[in-house]
């Protein structure tokens, strides 16, 4: 990454759409493990249960770590930048992750947003590149207006690209003259 390029951190409700979505995921997870230590008893003995309970407890702590350590954590260390050329993407801490985008490779972008973050007012933006089906790079954490003046600095980025087919012609000209070369 070039070290004159800006990183803009992401909306802090972020931390709290992280912090949500773990504790919703470890609530589904602890759910079923109780009912299963509630529906255990009645097929097996003692020792299922006291396992049971050995996973609820280390799910538990597992949850408030997540929520308390990691989630703020997180947040900190997402952050994302555009320049004239690119846009880009940088998260972790522990597993540090740079996505580039180069605005010559985009076929479109999308602004999206899920139940939870449409109840946070973030969204996320979604960049396809050519040649893929699945999104290339996404930029989670931003408010809708954040979204949508990020979408329009690229749109207007891709507006100023300048076209040509003077690499294409190159090409072109040098397969041309290497095959009058050997005829």
């Amino acid at each position: 990454m070039n070290s004159k390029i800006k990183l803009e951190s992401v909306n802090p409700a972020y931390r709290t759409f992280l912090a949500l979505h773990v504790s919703i995921t470890f609530l589904l997870i602890i759910g079923v493990a109780g009912g299963l230590y509630i529906w255990v008893p009645f097929f097996a003995e003692e020792t299922p249960r006291l396992i049971l309970q050995a996973i609820i407890a280390s799910l538990a702590v597992l949850w408030f770590v997540f929520v308390v350590f990691w989630a703020p954590r997180r947040y900190r260390v997402t952050h994302y930048y555009v320049s004239n050329d690119y846009i880009g993407f940088v998260v972790g801490a522990v597993w540090h992750t740079e996505v580039v985008v180069t605005y010559n490779r985009l076929q479109h972008l999308e602004i999206a947003q899920g139940p939870l973050e449409r109840m946070l007012k973030l969204s996320r933006l979604v960049l396809y590149t050519a040649g893929g089906s699945t999104a290339d790079l996404v930029i989670p954490g931003l408010t809708m207006s954040q979204a949508e003046q990020l979408r329009d600095q690229v749109l207007h980025e891709l507006r100023q690209e300048e076209l040509s087919d003077e690499p294409i012609s190159a090409a072109s000209n040098q397969a041309k003259s290497e095959t009058n070369v050997t005829n």
